[in-house]
């Protein structure tokens, strides 16, 4: 039986991402005002979904590097 090799980078975008999503909801509930809040809340939005995108690229190119 194959295994299949965990990638560590496409897991680490991930979980960064998961991070940062979680980062952005607690920007919203800082004793900050709320222009610092939202700001901080949009960049790690920002990040996260960055993160998300480039881990979802990684994944394509690995299922059309298998079904090739």
């Amino acid at each position: 039986m194959i295994y299949p090799i965990p990638l560590p980078h496409r897991s680490n975008r991930r979980a960064r991402a998961a991070a940062h999503r979680a980062m952005a909801i607690a920007a919203l509930t800082s004793n900050s005002s709320l222009g610092v809040r939202y700001r901080r809340y949009h960049a790690h939005m920002r990040k996260a979904e960055a993160l998300s995108r480039a881990a979802d690229a990684i994944a394509l190119e690995v299922v059309q590097e298998v079904s090739e």
